[in-house]
């Protein structure tokens, strides 16, 4: 029987809001598997490289080194960052992030994605990965308190 391990991972959500009070998000359009074809951040599994000082995952390092592989896009790690969303079930551990920007650009990004899009938080591209429509909707119950 094959041993499971379990998966720590993390992802960013990038976020901005227009004048009129508009939240987009940026999302990619999976190239390969896990969730070919599907919409989904940026975000992967923990490497030993991303630890804190204590030895333990350090899951924002991950978040930020997985955007930095995914859309070519470097964050400082003390920038202002939303913890928003996590899971802890068995065999799969995975907290996302949330980072705003002051406005919409365009990134440039490697093959894991085919496209990279913004969308309004109230017309997300179909299929989403999983938990994509949850971290969406804690992040408009985060801004909109």
């Amino acid at each position: 029987m094959k041993k499971i391990k379990p998966y720590f991972g993390a992802g960013l959500l990038i976020w901005s809001q227009d004048d009129q009070g508009t939240i987009f998000v940026l999302l990619g359009k999976r190239a390969i598997n896990p969730g070919m074809g599907k919409w989904s951040i940026s975000g992967g599994k923990w490497d030993a490289e991303d630890i804190d000082e204590k030895g333990d995952p350090d899951y924002l390092k991950t978040a930020l080194r997985e955007t930095k592989e995914e859309i070519k896009f470097i964050i400082n790690y003390d920038e202002t960052f939303m913890h928003l969303w996590n899971s802890r079930i068995p065999f799969f551990h995975y907290i996302v992030y949330a980072h705003q920007l002051p406005a919409r650009r365009q990134f440039n990004h490697n093959n894991e994605f085919s496209e990279l899009g913004w969308f309004p938080v109230d017309a997300l591209p179909s299929p989403c990965e999983v938990f994509v429509r949850m971290q969406v909707s804690s992040l408009v119950k985060r801004v909109s308190n």
